[in-house]
């Protein structure tokens, strides 16, 4: 790896923070090669040494090139079904297609390519498929 930085260190410590939440400290510090006491106080806002911010960097690189596997149309379908289960069941189908546009607005919004999982969802929902831009 360069010399010249990959990411900036907020970008990093969002990173590496949504990761914890995901999994463990322990088991992103062992990913990245640190140590838990030392990946706490870099989430905390300390700047890490420059062995551990290349550590950081090596370890954000290889997380940005694995692919993407772990988010399925049919899960997100239902994570989003379990997000209106407490509208009323007549509102639920329209609920779902707007949850779907809005993730659409947003992608296109940022500029990021639309991931496959959002593509689907759009085509099984309707009211999904349409991007409204404002």
């Amino acid at each position: 790896m360069s010399e010249r930085a990959v990411t900036s260190l907020e970008r990093l410590r969002e990173t590496v923070a949504l990761r914890v939440q995901a999994t463990s400290l322990r088991t992103v510090a062992r990913q990245v090669g640190m140590s838990p006491t030392g990946l706490e106080k870099f989430l905390a806002g300390e700047t890490p040494y420059s062995r551990s911010r290349q550590r950081l960097q090596e370890w954000w690189v290889r997380e940005a090139s694995r692919p993407r596997t772990d988010l399925s149309a049919q899960g997100v379908e239902m994570a989003i079904g379990a997000l209106v289960r407490d509208l009323p069941p007549e509102h639920r189908v329209e609920a779902i297609g707007r949850v779907v546009a809005e993730l659409r607005r947003l992608y296109a919004a940022e500029g990021a390519p639309e991931p496959e999982w959002l593509a689907q969802l759009a085509e099984a929902w309707p009211a999904g498929a349409q991007v409204v831009r404002e």
